[in-house]
């Protein structure tokens, strides 16, 4: 007897492997662990090692009278699991995070497909796949992108209370969507429209209110916790930002915040036009993203590397030379200076994971300074006073890193009075 593999098993395998294929030639041309990604990491470093808990995440970068909104500390501890699986390796955990986002093909599919039809669930594998804002949106951790990544499971759950309601399922709705909102809170625009949906256009009964209350706050408990613990801080720093409406207005409006607001408000879309979207709809689609999906990946990647010439496996080159140091010519006290980043947050966190112990915010009894800097460049006139006040010194060692940049090893000279 012949056995058969099944049209959708060739279908979700078929988009995996594109998934896949996609960012790691994304990665290929461009990998980048700075700013956001490295500060997170660092923190679930951190917890990891100290054995902590934190009931808040990432604050927004937006500061209001030295007050913050923070996120849920939920994205801390799946940024953890990740980090773990990679071992802390920044690339190996990063690109664990893309497989998994790869393996949400799979929900994905079959709640698009329970939801509206098969040719509409294509359709949204296509746009996961290739769109390149979603090609950014799944190789990095950041909690915007945990909260993407997490959404075909939402969507599938959605699926699933369609076909048959039931107060449990809904429960779980209920339960996901808290964990979905503390990952980001552009996820309040959705909550809005699901509300609408399910209790204005629905009509579902007070029970179906009440179990949703109950689930949301499952969701958030950790923040309630927070906000029962400390006055208020995120209710009335949220004031606090509404009363400074405008500040907020003027800040520019980055696209991750519609991330995952417009992948979800495709689906009505997809259900309004259903009748539209056929075979042909679908290879046109495809033809299209897949064209953008090249140019992104491929062509256009090296030109948006940031810094511009300098690549993660630079860091890592700096890391060992100071690990190096430190082990065998006993450069123990000192502390390092990047021309992108004045306090070396990159360099910190690979000090931190390998338990090199340093005074990390000091840089004014350091008697060696570490500095990265353009080799064609002056180092010296650099206003940051993390490189600034390390003066008088003498030049103890350079290392040439690539063909732009070069690492100063600086030792403080000590002017006796």
């Amino acid at each position: 007897m012949k056995k058969y593999i099944s049209k959708d098993t060739i279908i979700i395998f078929g988009f995996i492997s594109l998934f896949i294929l996609t960012r790691t030639v994304y990665y290929s041309n461009l990998f980048r662990f700075i700013y956001d990604q490295i500060a997170s990491s660092t923190i679930v470093l951190e917890l990891w090692q100290n054995k902590e808990l934190s009931l808040l995440g990432p604050p927004m970068s937006l500061m209001i009278e030295n007050r913050q909104v923070f996120f849920g500390g939920i994205s801390y501890y799946i940024q953890m699991v990740f980090l773990l699986i990679g071992r802390w390796d920044p690339f190996w955990s990063t690109y664990a995070f893309m497989i998994f986002s790869s393996f949400m093909v799979i929900p994905l599919y079959f709640g698009v497909k329970k939801l509206i039809n098969k040719n509409a669930a294509i359709f949204m594998l296509i746009i996961y796949s290739l769109m390149p804002f979603y090609i950014e949106g799944t190789t990095h951790l950041w909690n915007p992108y945990f909260q993407l990544a997490l959404m075909p499971i939402f969507i599938y759950l959605i699926a699933l209370f369609q076909e048959k309601k039931n107060y449990t399922l809904f429960l779980i709705i209920s339960i996901y969507a808290g964990i979905l909102f503390q990952l980001h809170y552009q996820f309040i625009i959705i909550l809005i429209g699901l509300l609408i949906y399910y209790f204005v256009i629905r009509r579902l009964n007070k029970w179906y209110a009440l179990t949703g209350v109950i689930g949301l706050s499952i969701g958030v408990g950790n923040l309630i916790i927070f906000e029962l613990r400390n006055n208020f801080y995120l209710f009335q720093t949220i004031i606090l930002f509404l009363q400074n409406h405008q500040k907020i207005v003027s800040q520019p409006m980055s696209d991750y915040y519609l991330m995952s607001i417009l992948f979800l408000s495709i689906i009505p879309i997809l259900w309004y036009t259903k009748k539209y979207i056929s075979l042909r709809i679908n290879i046109i689609t495809f033809i299209i993203l897949f064209g953008f999906a090249y140019h992104f990946a491929v062509v256009t990647a090296p030109d948006r590397n940031f810094p511009k010439n300098w690549y993660y496996r630079d860091d890592r080159k700096i890391f060992q030379i100071i690990k190096s140091n430190y082990e065998s010519e006993g450069i123990q006290n000192f502390n390092v200076f990047e021309f992108y980043s004045a306090t070396a947050a990159t360099q910190k966190y690979y000090l931190k994971l390998n338990n090199i112990q340093i005074n990390y915010n000091d840089y004014y009894n350091n008697p060696y300074l570490y500095v990265v800097y353009k080799s064609d460049e002056d180092f010296t006139i650099d206003p940051a006073y993390e490189i600034n006040s390390f003066r008088p010194h003498e030049i103890v060692d350079t290392w040439q890193i690539n063909n732009l940049y070069t690492l100063y090893l600086l030792k403080r000279v000590v002017v006796e009075e």
